[in-house]
């Protein structure tokens, strides 16, 4: 099998056609998009990588790539987390979701990951096992320390018998250095298959109960989307998404018993709430619900003028609930981190708002989290052990 690392960008598709009368290079996104111009700042680093319109070029014809778009910090020697992209790539000619975000740093720039090759020139890629893929890719890109590079790669023989004990060693390093995750392949795996189905299997953390990065919210309001409720299929709802907050005063609220004040910052929908928590909150809610309003007898709402967080309903009393996320973010035109894809866990009848997360205790969990931490050793470790425990 192969381990490759998840690369935390966004994803390209290099074409290249050397027969163009304008420019060779075209790239897309996931969507399928032409976001050539948008990612004007990869240019240099594709054509410098392929060795484009030199002799030693090994593309005659045409070319397709996978890669991932990445921001690369020179004085840190690391990649920047996601929401760095936003403010170096335009969309449609425009920075979407930059608001809050600080300038951009001399230090900072974008670089390209390539990890996989579906054409070279009348050869299909895409056909041939992932193994010959790799081998083509290597022989084919010029890695350019900063600026562009293969993906990182390790290859176990899952029938050896301290496979588990690799994998593990592996994925501890992934969650060590704060990678996004891992991806598992056949190495005799075609990138397409009969069936359009993928073998590859990704593998985050966050994926095995008890280790993703979790806290414990507030879900203070609510709203209703007609289309949702037919999604779910779970009848007549009140509400399909809710939105979550923090305790802004935490400090005054435990000292001095004072009306708290709830910050919501995020919205949590049918993807990320299982139907048995969806019902009860519906039930539940619907007794304690008021028309919005920034203040009531119970407790005052702090919303972000830059987001549009507002709900329809309150819950005069809020349900208390335990969130996991595959690690933190900071949402667009937002100066702070929430979970990055929350889900909800567990909604807990017998805890207070005094004991949920605060809006500071979560900026410096997030923080934390995306961090290196200082003892790269110890932590792995630490990791390992944990991971064992799983086996």
């Amino acid at each position: 099998m192969s381990i490759e690392r998840k690369y935390d960008g966004e994803y390209c598709q290099v074409h290249i056609d050397l027969n163009s009368p304008q420019s060779c290079l075209k790239i897309f996104s996931k969507s399928g998009r032409d976001s050539t111009h948008d990612r004007v700042g990869l240019h240099r680093a594709i054509q410098d990588s392929l060795l484009l319109g030199t002799a030693d070029c090994r593309i005659k014809k045409q070319c397709i790539l996978e890669g991932e778009l990445l921001v690369w910090n020179d004085d840190c020697g690391r990649i920047e987390p996601f929401h760095k992209i936003r403010k170096h790539v335009r969309r449609s000619g425009h920075l979407l979701g930059a608001g809050q975000d600080s300038p951009i740093k001399p230090n900072e720039h974008l670089m390209i990951i390539f990890y996989d090759l579906l054409l070279l020139d009348d050869r299909v890629c895409a056909l041939e096992a992932s193994n010959e893929r790799r081998q083509q890719l290597q022989s084919l890109v010029r890695q350019i320390p900063r600026h562009a590079a293969i993906g990182y790669r390790k290859v176990i023989a899952f029938s050896s018998i301290d496979a588990a004990k690799q994998v593990t060693e592996v994925f501890a390093e992934a969650i060590t250095q704060r990678w996004e995750g891992l991806v598992l392949k056949g190495c005799d795996d075609s990138y397409i298959s009969y069936n359009w189905t993928t073998s590859a299997i990704k593998l985050k953390k966050d994926y095995i109960p008890g280790l993703g990065d979790s806290a414990d919210f507030v879900i203070v309001g609510g709203n209703y989307s007609a289309e949702d409720m037919q999604e779910i299929g779970i009848g007549k709802l009140w509400w399909t998404s809710f939105h979550i907050g923090c305790v802004d005063n935490k400090d005054e609220v435990r000292r001095f018993n004072v009306k708290p004040r709830f910050r919501i910052i995020d919205i949590i929908d049918r993807h990320g709430i299982p139907k048995d928590c969806m019902m009860h909150l519906n039930r539940h809610g619907y007794f304690t619900e008021s028309a919005f309003a920034v203040s009531s007898p119970y407790f005052d709402v702090v919303l972000d003028p830059s987001r549009n967080l507002r709900p329809k309903t309150l819950f005069m009393q809020p349900f208390i609930v335990e969130l996991v996320g595959a690690g933190f973010d900071k949402p667009s035109n937002a100066g702070y981190y929430t979970l990055r894809f929350p889900r909800l866990l567990k909604i807990h009848g017998d805890r207070s708002f005094k004991e949920t997360t605060g809006f500071d205790e979560l900026q410096d969990m997030a923080r934390q989290c995306l961090e290196m931490p200082s003892n790269l050793e110890r932590e792995e470790k630490m990791w390992i052990k944990r991971l064992q425990g799983y086996r």
